[in-house]
């Protein structure tokens, strides 16, 4: 198992450095330095579409300035180390579903100032999965401010498929000294009790029981609408590798900084986080697969158990290629639609160290 594993990481690393690495069967010696930066940046490009499983980017008529404050500066991201775990798989793995319920109608009314907001659970999110679930919304100020307000928010009463009425069912309950501001409410375990009933459209009845207003005092304006955050738990092993970082009298194979800026991309009207990431690439020299000498080097051994089992004529044909032996991930906040924002990990997208391959 750890035979298939390892060979699939190198794999991965020649498929990678065929446009990430330099070597004489790994790029056209006849591009110049732009065309071949541009290639770079390019392939990256394709790489984070595939991984999100797209062809293009998402068509979203919201713009990223629009957007309630907490999401657009990254308030509501996955808290956790700078560079995330390792995992092996090809596709991004979702850490973070941002939901925007419209305003609806309520079956019930109720003696206290209320609205309902409708919502749809995404199809891709385990009940296993959830680990936080929280509703987001901006308080606008009450009379009443200066005795703290509490709020209770309810499973909004419905007409179930049997035709049966199903009462308003508290899951919260939040009190507040904010006079104005956003408001954060835990629903996680009624959103897994949804999930787990394959139940995707939901409605929550928010009402204020101590506000003098007769309407509920959240905003419904365009950067402080309400929203739900769904995160889930991840799992996963952090590969780690040294890099020889290229100077400029470096000659033999090193990691070379390329930072990719989405905002050059036109790709900043539907990724909010981050502006750009530094992919890096590797280029070099490589000594003879005859001389390597390395003994602590599992990349090397391999290739070198590989090379002595060549004939004699591939033997001079085989040349070792400056090429990335271990990554990191990449973690993108997104608009998926003009009403869902995810939060995803692409593996793979940040080369750590480069080696002779």
């Amino acid at each position: 198992m750890v035979l298939i594993v390892f060979v699939y990481s190198i794999l991965v690393s020649l498929s990678l450095g065929q446009m990430l690495g330099t070597c004489a069967n790994c790029a056209n010696a006849d591009l110049s330095v732009e065309e071949l930066m541009d290639a770079r940046i390019q392939f990256v490009k394709q790489q984070i579409l595939k991984k999100l499983r797209l062809s293009k980017k998402p068509a979203v008529a919201m713009p990223v300035n629009s957007l309630p404050m907490p999401v657009a500066q990254g308030q509501t991201l996955s808290q956790g180390s700078d560079k995330p775990p390792e995992f092996d798989d090809y596709y991004g793995r979702t850490e973070q579903k941002i939901i925007f319920p419209t305003e609806g109608e309520c079956l019930t009314s109720g003696r206290y100032p209320f609205t309902c907001l409708q919502f749809e659970l995404p199809p891709d999110v385990e009940p296993e999965e959830v680990t936080v679930v929280e509703l987001w919304f901006y308080k606008e100020k009450d009379p009443l401010d200066e005795y703290n307000q509490t709020f209770v928010i309810s499973e909004a009463a419905h007409w179930d498929s049997q035709q049966q009425f199903k009462k308003t069912k508290p899951i919260a309950i939040k009190e507040t000294d904010i006079g104005e501001g956003w408001v954060r409410v835990e629903l996680a375990w009624a959103v897994r009790v949804w999930l787990e009933g394959r139940e995707r459209l939901h409605t929550l009845h928010v009402a204020c029981r101590t506000c003098q207003l007769r309407k509920p005092p959240l905003s419904f304006q365009k950067k402080h609408r309400p929203f739900l955050v769904l995160y889930t738990k991840y799992a996963g092993k952090r590969r780690r590798g040294r890099a020889l970082e290229c100077g400029p009298k470096t000659t033999e194979c090193c990691r070379e900084p390329l930072y990719v800026s989405f905002k050059d991309l036109g790709w900043d009207d539907w990724i909010i986080r981050p502006a750009g990431y530094h992919a890096y690439f590797c280029k070099g020299n490589c000594a003879a697969i005859s001389s390597v000498t390395h003994t602590n080097s599992n990349h090397h051994n391999f290739i070198r158990k590989y090379f002595y089992s060549l004939s004699e004529e591939r033997k001079a044909e085989f040349r070792p290629c400056c090429a990335p032996t271990t990554f990191s991930s990449l973690q993108l906040l997104y608009m998926e639609s003009n009403d869902t924002i995810t939060q995803k990990t692409l593996p793979n997208m940040v080369v750590e160290s480069c080696g002779c391959m």
